[in-house]
């Protein structure tokens, strides 16, 4: 099964993640760096979200870039 075979629920379970997903954590499941990982914010392609000096981001946009949505290399 492909990543983007899988459903946003199968993803979650699959990668036992929260619905707000660290940095580390994402970039870990979507196999990128950090530097990819900010340029993917700074054009929009992701969603940060901060909670005093955590930063994470929505799965559903993990989802989408596992999912080829969007661009991640």
């Amino acid at each position: 099964m492909q990543p983007g075979d899988l459903t946003l629920p199968d993803v979650i379970k699959t990668y036992s993640l929260p619905l707000n997903v660290p940095v580390n954590r994402f970039c870990e499941v979507a196999g990128i760096g950090h530097t990819r990982f900010y340029e993917l914010a700074k054009e929009g392609a992701i969603r940060l979200r901060k909670n005093g000096r955590s930063t994470t981001v929505p799965v559903e946009d993990l989802y989408q870039l596992l999912r080829g949505d969007q661009a991640a290399a």
